[in-house]
């Protein structure tokens, strides 16, 4: 069992809200009132902790790791712990599907829901793997933002909510 802390940081897409335990962290997205309507960017908004609730503050790791990714991304390193009771399901289809995201799709480039399938081991599942993104607790880390359809549509980040977010997210990289 994890004793869970959590924070609320500023970034240039919105506050993001982030769970954690001292094994690594457990969610990172942004905070529920952000959408395409209320969705303002700010490239130039440091990274800092706003608040935090429980005995934990934010591991150093994470904050870092987002500061370079939005400040400095020629620079990002090792990908902040994530806790393994969230990211592992010991063979499940959709641990397969993360962590072939997170091993094989790097800044900048995007990949099909069809081939991150067959990365993932099964070529004929991409609508598994549209639904392994839609369960992402790990937004940017695992980063399903670069996941597009087949004929280059951008799909539904978020559900289709956060759409604005994920072209401001691929257009981030490719600078």
């Amino acid at each position: 069992m994890c004793e869970i802390s959590s924070s609320i940081c500023t970034s240039p897409i919105g506050l993001l809200s982030l769970t954690y335990c001292s094994k690594g962290l457990h969610f990172i997205g942004q905070i529920k009132s952000i959408n395409d309507e209320s969705f303002l960017p700010d490239e130039n908004q440091t990274v800092e902790i706003q608040s935090w609730h429980g005995k934990l503050t934010m591991p150093e790791s994470c904050l870092n790791w987002l500061r370079t990714y939005f400040h400095t991304p020629k620079k990002l390193t090792k990908t902040p712990e994530l806790c393994p009771n969230v990211a592992s399901e010991k063979g499940s289809f959709q641990e397969s599907v993360w962590r072939a995201l997170l091993d094989n799709v790097h800044f900048g480039q995007t990949i099909t829901y069809g081939q991150l399938a067959e990365l993932a081991g099964n070529k004929k599942a991409a609508r598994a793997a549209g639904t392994a993104m839609l369960r992402n607790p790990f937004q940017i880390i695992v980063p399903c933002h670069r996941v597009i359809r087949s004929n280059g549509d951008i799909g539904n980040y978020s559900g289709g909510t956060r759409n604005l977010v994920k072209l401001w997210l691929l257009k981030h990289e490719k600078q």
